[in-house]
């Protein structure tokens, strides 16, 4: 069976401590579609023995990061897990930094704006500003967009070096092989917009009615990048819309974040 959440460990690395990355896989299991797993599911989740599993489990849960579901046989995250995240989610006050730049933007537009950072083959959301009365598609800080089909996704592929998108690429292939092929098409088409107009569209493919595209943001130094999507409903924000007005308000705004990624940051 496929593995979806476990990633092969530089097992040959001496630096590498297994059982920590075991346990962060375990709780990568966690969704907002996986509020509450029992012990058998993560163990098929992340192809780990099941005595393995109750073993990492029964330590999460004593340092406050997994609790009881609402049956006997479940869990989920507790606490100790939000704690945790708080950093990552303001992503050293990155987002506070962002919020008032993206704001006018989603007010101008009709739209929303989002600024992620991969975590493997997904993109996450680390702030997001929305305009009133826009269709709501259950997005938010935390939220996850593919690696391989987001218009973000595509920005950040186009972005790296080839080798990193080469590596990403890969990963992603090998823990998802029924889906790469169609990946594949989408990672080109989105290297195609980018070569032609400096950033990737999604037009429907997320959400059949909402078009959107996605500008990489890069540091100073190259090291780190994320992404900026801006999207909205069809019938608002046709292709050329995107084209003409939105995409060179989405490109000053990366230029305007991207200082703030600081030049010592690492690519995630």
């Amino acid at each position: 069976m496929t593995n979806p959440v476990a990633m092969d460990s530089p097992s040959k690395d001496p630096r590498f401590v297994t059982a920590l990355a075991r346990g962060l896989d375990i709780l990568r299991c966690f969704t907002p579609d996986r509020q509450e797993l029992g012990t058998t599911e993560i163990s098929k989740l992340t192809g780990l023995p099941q005595a393995t599993v109750w073993r990492l489990c029964y330590t999460l849960q004593q340092q406050g990061c997994l609790m009881p579901g609402r049956s006997a046989d479940k869990l989920r995250t507790a606490p100790g897990v939000l704690l945790l995240g708080h950093a990552a989610i303001t992503f050293g006050g990155l987002g506070d930094f962002a919020l008032p730049l993206m704001r006018p933007v989603a007010d101008a537009f009709e739209a929303s704006v989002s600024l992620t950072a991969r975590d493997r083959h997904v993109m996450v959301i680390v702030q997001r500003s929305e305009a009133v009365g826009i269709v709501n598609v259950n997005l938010h800080i935390g939220s996850t967009l593919s690696l391989s089909s987001s218009s973000v996704g595509g920005a950040w592929l186009a972005a790296v070096s080839v080798q990193e998108r080469e590596a990403a690429l890969q990963a992603f292939a090998a823990e998802h092989p029924d889906e790469w092929l169609q990946a594949r098409e989408h990672v080109e088409q989105a290297l195609s917009d980018y070569r032609k107009h400096g950033f990737v569209f999604n037009l429907g493919r997320s959400h059949p009615d909402i078009n959107a595209i996605g500008v990489p943001v890069v540091s100073p130094d190259g090291r780190t990048v994320m992404a900026l999507t801006c999207g909205g409903l069809r019938a608002r924000m046709s292709k050329d819309k995107l084209t003409k007005q939105v995409a060179p308000e989405l490109k000053r705004l990366a230029q305007q974040i991207a200082p703030a990624l600081g030049v010592e940051g690492a690519r995630r």
